[in-house]
């Protein structure tokens, strides 16, 4: 695990851990390998993380997981599709999944994006009229049809010093930029997808938004809100989704991310190994987080 990632998912612990009030309980026993079909009958829900664990750039799909949907759509067990995504509004991104066969409806689908409105309502209700309105934004171009649902518009030089990220795309130009609107005086840092690294198709890893974002955050030192998993309002929003009492399990490639927000959550996971976490790096990476999966999902 890279130093800044490492650095990232500890400071997540960190504030998850202060917000609510309480250690994080992992599972007392040695996670082992499984196959989908020795878990389906322990669980009602399954969320699967989407890039990464089902998919990836394009149209690669990652080996049995297509199979899984399918299995589990066979057997009417209720599905999600949780991800940290913010390039779109959840309706579009439902319809990128179902372009590669997994056919998650708008209602099964959460991502990180969907939470700004939430936040914002908040942010805005001791605020002036038009707070939050503007931001200056760094990510894919569709990922501004986020902000707009949202009634913020993306421009070059906001009202207020704000800057919404949801990929890693900044130019030395555009990081400068940001960088000199997060130093002005009550600047916030919106972190719409706070994946620190994510897995490429040819098995290598790269940073992704929310090492951009913590790059700006220490230099800059703004008040930054962070969106998604491993954040406990996208844990919520599955609870509420579905009926009370349900077994959940989150399925997901990455440690700091879908294994520490559904331990925070009080629900299982299942790690896929060798794509945001390598399998020679897992014991290290474990340890460096003090984090472990209730189970490693085999294809």
């Amino acid at each position: 695990m890279d130093a800044l990632e490492q650095s990232i998912y500890l400071r997540y612990k960190e504030l998850i851990a202060e917000s609510c009030a309480a250690p994080l309980d992992l599972p007392q026993q040695n996670p082992r390998q499984v196959h989908l079909e020795e878990i389906m009958g322990w669980y009602d829900v399954f969320c699967f993380d989407g890039f990464g664990t089902l998919y990836n750039r394009g149209d690669f799909l990652y080996e049995g997981a297509l199979e899984w949907y399918r299995k589990l759509r066979a057997a009417g067990k209720q599905l999600r599709l949780i991800t940290n995504a913010a390039s779109n509004v959840d309706s579009a991104l439902a319809e990128d999944a179902a372009k590669r066969g997994f056919d998650f409806t708008t209602a099964e689908t959460i991502s990180s994006g969907s939470l700004l409105q939430k936040l914002l309502e908040k942010l805005r209700r001791n605020s002036p009229a038009n707070a939050f309105s503007q931001a200056y934004y760094l990510g894919r171009p569709s990922g501004v049809n986020v902000l707009n649902a949202c009634g913020v518009e993306a421009v070059e030089n906001p009202r207020e010093p704000i800057v919404a990220i949801s990929s890693n795309v900044a130019t030395e130009e555009t990081f400068a930029h940001a960088l000199e609107i997060l130093k002005r005086p009550g600047a916030h840092l919106f972190v719409l997808n706070s994946d620190a690294w994510a897995p490429n198709i040819d098995g290598t890893r790269s940073p992704v938004s929310g090492a951009l974002s913590e790059q700006l955050r220490l230099a800059a030192g703004p008040d930054t809100y962070y969106l998604g998993k491993p954040f406990p309002e996208i844990f919520n929003r599955i609870k509420e989704s579905v009926p009370a009492n349900s077994r959940i399990l989150m399925i997901g490639d990455t440690l700091g991310t879908d294994v520490m927000g559904a331990a925070f959550a009080g629900i299982d996971s299942a790690l896929v190994v060798g794509r945001n976490v390598p399998a020679a790096d897992l014991d290290a990476d474990e340890k460096a987080l003090g984090l472990r999966p209730t189970w490693y999902l085999t294809p």
